[in-house]
């Protein structure tokens, strides 16, 4: 019955029973008053009722089969999608979308940046709709634009809607075509094209946006959307590209991404977006490569200037975040990353990297539930969940641990049913599949994790963790002298907080891991 009545939604037919029901009663009105003056018989209003009983029921049945689109009126095939495939994400009420890289269509294919860039920014200004699902860069970004099958980006990503499109820039001169098609039959919902300069690009993109929200009868909120400040064209070119690098999360892109938003600087110094990532690649690769004075110094000196610069951006309070957790300085860690979540409730990093800061800091009651809110303001992330199954573990919560992976490893095999080459995802999902007993398929998946990313301190890392469950103590010291010596980064705190070692503590060249550490 539930279903039934989506289906009657989701194809107006509701909506056609109210309206066909107002426009009869203006209909009776004005006949009542018409017929008269004009001498019909009286038994003429009565067959005017009459018609419009008979009516009733054959516009809804039109209602129910047909639709009205901007290339015409044709089928509706949504629903019976919905009713033979249970993946299909037509049976959840709420609106939902992915964004694919835009596809780059200039002449020398080399604006490829520039078009992820656009769509990210576009995807990131969905993500702030209170009651849009939008799936992450991370899963809607391993579909490229072109050849793409819509039905199964659907299936895969359980979307309603995908937006597409291509880029071409030539100069100073811009031209995006952008489509929202639905993915239950490939129909296009509308198409536009734009052509203008390049300095109109937040205009175009507020545009799409806006297009976005119409069509899916959604409130897209202004003040959380593109900035409106002015931005040399320049500097954002170099932004955009920046963004793609640090998208891929590797060290090497990594150093990419902060070459390209120090010359976004350069170009423009007042840019305060590009100071926030600047100091988002400084606390990326302290946590994860290379936890160096350098860079937590780094991190502290642009997420101070980003907060300068754009005070009221909630990446420049996640940045400034992270560079004080940094330095123990966990007070001031706290009220960054609230002032970041009260500006934009849906920041996943604000919620992802609080929790972060809270198992640093001990508190893991608290961090197990930032994560718990993470997970849901981004549905489609594992690491939020397998990360609350090892806080359980650490809490004496072993049940409620076997649960949260469960629902993680869900999640991790979404992702690789996309991406199967998702190292981080093999990696977090080996340690998962181990938690719930599936040694073999864990072994497999952490061993090639491990060979394809072996100067990956995160890889290597969990890979100890792994190891030290299975009792396997010699190669779980290994993976974490490799991450001090070939890999150069290991965090003191979440050493000591990490239940998943607890095997290894006595091991005797485990203490000589931790004697590293300045006291």
């Amino acid at each position: 019955m539930k279903d039934f009545w989506l289906q009657l939604r989701d194809r107006k037919v509701i909506r056609v029973a109210i309206a066909y029901v107002i426009v009869a009663w203006i209909v009776m009105q004005v006949g009542e008053v018409t017929f008269e003056a004009l001498t019909l018989p009286p038994w003429a209003l009565s067959l005017l009722i009459v018609i419009i009983g008979l009516g009733f029921p054959i516009a809804l049945v039109l209602a129910w089969a047909y639709e009205v689109t901007p290339e015409g009126i044709r089928r509706d095939s949504a629903a019976p999608a919905r009713a033979h495939n249970p993946e299909d994400t037509a049976e959840d009420p709420a609106p939902s979308i992915a964004v694919l890289p835009f596809g780059d269509m200039s002449e020398q294919q080399d604006q490829a940046y520039f078009c992820e860039g656009i769509a990210e920014e576009i995807l990131n200004a969905l993500c702030k709709v209170a009651n849009l699902r939008v799936a992450s860069r991370m899963a809607s970004f391993q579909f490229g634009s072109k050849q793409a099958d819509i039905t199964e980006i659907g299936r895969k990503l359980k979307v309603q809607t995908v937006l597409e499109g291509g880029v071409r820039k030539a100069g100073d001169r811009l031209r995006i075509t952008v489509q929202l098609v639905k993915t239950a039959d490939g129909y296009h919902l509308w198409s536009r094209q734009f052509d203008r300069k390049l300095e109109d690009i937040f205009e175009i993109q507020e545009e799409i946006a806006d297009l976005v929200a119409n069509s899916l009868s959604v409130t897209l909120k202004r003040e959380h959307t593109f900035t409106r400040k002015a931005v040399d064209p320049r500097a954002y070119d170099f932004f955009l590209r920046g963004l793609s690098y640090f998208g891929r999360h590797s060290m090497q892109d990594n150093v990419y991404a902060r070459q390209m938003f120090n010359r976004a600087i350069e170009v423009d110094p007042g840019f305060g977006r590009a100071w926030a990532g600047l100091a988002y690649t400084y606390g990326f690769e302290y946590m994860y490569f290379n936890a160096n004075e350098v860079n937590r110094d780094q991190a502290r000196l642009t997420s101070a200037k980003a907060l300068e610069l754009e005070p009221n951006l909630a990446e420049s309070h996640v940045s400034a975040g992270i560079a004080h957790c940094m330095s123990h300085e966990y007070a001031e860690a706290e009220q960054e990353f609230e002032k970041a979540i009260e500006l934009d409730a849906k920041n996943y990093e604000a919620w992802y990297f609080f929790g972060r800061a809270k198992v640093h800091e001990g508190d893991l009651e608290r961090a197990l539930r930032l994560f718990q809110h993470a997970s849901k303001v981004r549905p489609d992330d594992y690491q939020s969940v397998v990360l609350q199954a090892q806080l359980h573990v650490s809490l004496g919560r072993e049940d409620k641990a076997i649960e949260v992976t469960r629902q993680g490893i869900e999640r991790i095999r979404a992702v690789l049913d996309v991406n199967p080459d998702d190292n981080r995802a093999l990696n977090l999902g080996a340690f998962a599949l181990l938690r719930l007993g599936e040694r073999e398929e864990a072994e497999q998946w952490m061993e090639t994790s491990v060979r394809n990313a072996p100067l990956d301190s995160i890889i290597q890392y969990n890979a100890a963790c792994f190891y030290a469950l299975e009792g396997q103590s010699d190669r779980a010291v290994e993976c974490l002298e490799n991450c001090l010596i070939k890999v150069g980064n290991i965090s003191r705190e979440w050493l000591e907080h990490d239940s998943d070692l607890d095997s290894i503590r006595d091991h005797p060249r485990y203490a000589g891991i931790l004697s590293s550490f300045p006291a």
